[in-house]
């Protein structure tokens, strides 16, 4: 019934990992990046949301990730592993004003 009643999911379990980060843009940007790199996450996502920008890290070394993007809010993405899904980084962001 439950998947992970007995134990904790493993990186093969994790399809993307987003972290919103207001006051923690550096931790996940350094400490969680390597951290989930070297576990093989494949699409590891920061939102920014005092800059309104989406960091996205993908392609996993033990060395941490191999290519990295800046997106705008005027940018979208999809995701690896949900490619019927599109994403509007206008939409995940707060509206302003």
């Amino acid at each position: 019934m439950w998947d992970y009643e007995e134990a904790h999911p493993t990186f093969n379990d994790v399809y993307l990992i987003v972290e919103i980060a207001d006051t923690t843009l550096k931790g996940d940007q350094e400490v969680k990046r390597t951290v989930y790199a070297r576990s093989g996450i494949e699409d590891y996502w920061v939102l920014d949301i005092q800059n309104r920008q989406l960091y996205v890290y993908r392609e996993p070394t033990q060395e941490g990730y191999q290519r990295e993007m800046i997106l705008t809010e005027n940018d979208s993405i999809i995701p690896l592993r949900f490619s019927d899904c599109v994403v509007q980084v206008a939409q995940i962001l707060r509206p302003q004003g």
